[in-house]
């Protein structure tokens, strides 16, 4: 480390920034300048930089390695569901755009120029905003690995959303919809009525084994869910960990689920599957179901009436109107759906309760 006079009169500085953990090499700046205090600045800075741990990273990290970097993290520390969507992502939308980058060079007005390109893309605000996160989380990985020193993301704001109108069906609809099914649907016929019964997931539903349900409580224990990944089947924890609880069943649901699983167990004789306890609850092959198979399903039934077709996660929200009809409380309702927090339960379904104001001011006639 120093600095040495040139034969051309000018000044070169040489700097020690520690050793390169992947080569196990000294690494060294250095830079050639007019004048001695020129270099002797350039110097002191370096160090200071480099000792602060601010400093940028001489290796040159692409793109595609820093992406791996954060993919390997995702595969660490998350669902294997997680993880194929955000594969997904970044090869559907953003490596084509980022392979070739320099990190040092990428700046604000480039992010920002890739979000107008997705947004004439057609895409919707929520697929941008959800492939800008990705983005953002990529850059800062390449942050954490200093081969940059800030985000260009973080200037880049998330696109509005515009509020939709939540669907949901009526008891009044979902007996509608029920008395479409055909007695040999009485599959279909269950999976709906319990994911309206009970408001859970798609995924966590067709988790559930036998052995699931308490016959003497009349509950349902809910601590897994089921994907598919590249045609194998999945099982994984919950979205959260408050989404373990256990879902008291009425008795007619119940009796329904009974009816099935005597079905199921012809079916499955009749197939020569073995059935135990053990057998997914909803499931009438070798493997369970997927849960596209009830999606499209609804459209199907649907058409054979006049109802208006829903989602099926809309199933979740109906069971949400349906308790709020019965005056049902918010801390109720977060259990049953296992959300992490009241506050989730009222930013998500706040809108159906009844109006408060409302109440309040047909209370104050009574004081007329």
């Amino acid at each position: 480390m120093g600095i040495r006079r040139l034969n051309d009169g000018r000044f070169r500085a040489d700097v020690s920034v520690g050793i390169d953990p992947l080569t196990n090499r000294r690494r060294r700046k250095t830079k050639t300048f007019d004048s001695k205090k020129e270099a002797e600045e350039w110097q002191s800075k370096t160090k200071q930089l480099y000792h602060s741990r601010k400093a940028i990273s001489d290796r040159k990290i692409s793109f595609t390695a820093i992406k791996d970097l954060y993919l390997e993290e995702c595969k660490l520390h998350s669902k294997p569901n997680y993880l194929k969507i955000q594969e997904y992502t970044i090869n559907k939308h953003i490596l084509e755009s980022f392979k070739n980058c320099n990190f040092k060079e990428v700046t604000s007005f480039d992010i920002r120029e890739y979000q107008l390109k997705l947004i004439n893309s057609g895409l919707s605000a929520k697929s941008i905003n959800n492939i800008m996160i990705i983005l953002k989380q990529i850059f800062d990985k390449a942050v954490e690995e200093q081969a940059i020193q800030t985000n260009p993301c973080n200037t880049v704001k998330n696109l509005a959303l515009d509020n939709k109108k939540m669907k949901f069906w009526t008891p009044d609809q979902f007996k509608q919809f029920i008395n479409l099914i055909d007695e040999e649907e009485f599959l279909f016929k269950t999976f709906y009525t319990f994911s309206y019964f009970t408001g859970m997931r798609c995924g966590e539903i067709l988790a559930l084994n036998w052995n699931d349900i308490d016959n003497f409580r009349g509950e349902v224990n809910v601590y897994k869910s089921l994907t598919y990944i590249n045609k194998e089947v999945i099982i994984t924890r919950p979205k959260t960990s408050n989404s373990i609880r256990r879902i008291s069943i009425n008795s007619k649901l119940f009796n329904l689920l009974e009816s099935w699983k005597e079905r199921q167990q012809n079916l499955f004789a009749q197939l020569r599957i073995h059935h135990s306890n053990d057998t997914h609850i909803f499931q009438y092959r070798e493997k369970p179901p997927t849960k596209d198979i009830f999606s499209r399903r609804i459209q199907t039934i649907c058409n054979r009436g006049e109802l208006e077709p829903i989602r099926l996660h809309d199933l979740r929200h109906s069971h949400v109107a349906l308790l709020i009809h019965q005056r049902e409380d918010y801390a109720t309702i977060k259990e049953r759906l296992g959300h992490a927090s009241i506050k989730t339960t009222i930013d998500v379904y706040g809108h159906l309760f009844p109006n408060k104001q409302r109440e309040t001011a047909d209370r104050l006639d009574d004081f007329f």
